[in-house]
């Protein structure tokens, strides 16, 4: 793992692509040697990493880091259309070449990890997440699919376009990670007024859809649509990066945060962070503050 500020990334394009999957059909399990940024164009089907599976449609964007088991699983009706860009952060990391077909190993036995790309951990704390939706109008998806088309360029300069396109898209991403724009439908916005004002109660998506008179299904997809992630993830988020903050600013022990930001138990909260930050309350307070809380 490498530390560094998100403004010092220096990309190198490895390998992009549009791959359409037949029906039913089924890729991997695979390791990949690079950062793998995977757009779903249309169709639906399944992702599954490092054994979880995730439901995948349309406008949902996949970020799995460098030496991660995955695979795919595509609907038998509407098979997915993947938009696939696979990039070394930090520019010389991997040995591995524009063009080089296998950037993922599919015999794990065979996996060379002294090919494979460092892993990134941004110190000023952006996060890519494994999986969002990316909303309706998000202008900052363009430059990712311009690397694709761009991408068997043999023109002068074609590294140094592909990496400009790309750190384009990886700012704009970051940028709506850390303000995601405001909802257009009121009654989302409605939701999210709740959810940051009522960060130690239980949320309850059938009651909303009560109120809405909608059914719980169709109010799920409208607020993921609208927010690029589940109503349940949008509240977990929030509540997690309010006791991230507390975690980097006070004194207060793991144990004291869990219980302020209403969660269960700290065995709970610590589940849920690590799941998120992919590292516990305890490690990331000593990597941002150089003090440790047993």
């Amino acid at each position: 793992m490498r530390t560094i500020d998100f403004n010092n990334i220096c990309t190198r394009i490895l390998g992009a692509d549009v791959y359409p999957f037949r029906p039913n059909a089924n890729n991997g399990p695979r390791l990949n040697y690079a950062y793998a940024f995977i757009y779903i164009k249309s169709g639906n089907g399944f992702v599954i990493i490092d054994g979880k599976k995730y439901r995948a449609g349309p406008r949902d964007l996949f970020c799995i880091e460098p030496g991660t088991a995955h695979a795919f699983a595509a609907d038998g009706l509407d098979p997915m259309v993947h938009a696939s860009v696979y990039a070394d952060l930090v520019w010389d990391s991997t040995s591995m070449q524009k063009g080089d077909k296998w950037l993922n190993e599919y015999l794990f036995d065979k996996y060379m990890p002294h090919l494979c790309a460092d892993r990134i951990r941004f110190a000023d704390g952006i996060e890519f997440p494994l999986q969002i939706s990316i909303p309706t109008g998000a202008d900052w998806l363009e430059p990712f699919l311009s690397v694709i088309s761009h991408f068997d360029s043999q023109e002068i300069g074609d590294a140094v376009r592909l990496r400009s396109l790309f750190e384009s898209f990886l700012t704009g991403f970051a940028r709506f990670l850390a303000n995601p724009y405001s909802p257009s439908d009121l009654r989302i916005r409605k939701m999210i007024d709740w959810m940051q004002n009522h960060l130690l109660e239980s949320f309850l998506l059938a009651e909303w859809a009560d109120s809405f008179q909608l059914s719980q299904s169709y109010l799920y997809e409208l607020f993921r649509k609208e927010t690029g992630v589940s109503p349940g993830q949008y509240f977990m988020r929030h509540r997690l990066e309010h006791a991230k903050t507390e975690l980097r600013e006070s004194n207060r022990s793991v144990t004291q945060i869990a219980e302020k930001h209403g969660f269960a138990s700290v065995h709970y909260f610590s589940r849920q962070f690590s799941a998120y930050y992919n590292e516990s309350p305890n490690k990331y307070r000593k990597r941002i503050m150089g003090t440790y809380d047993a």
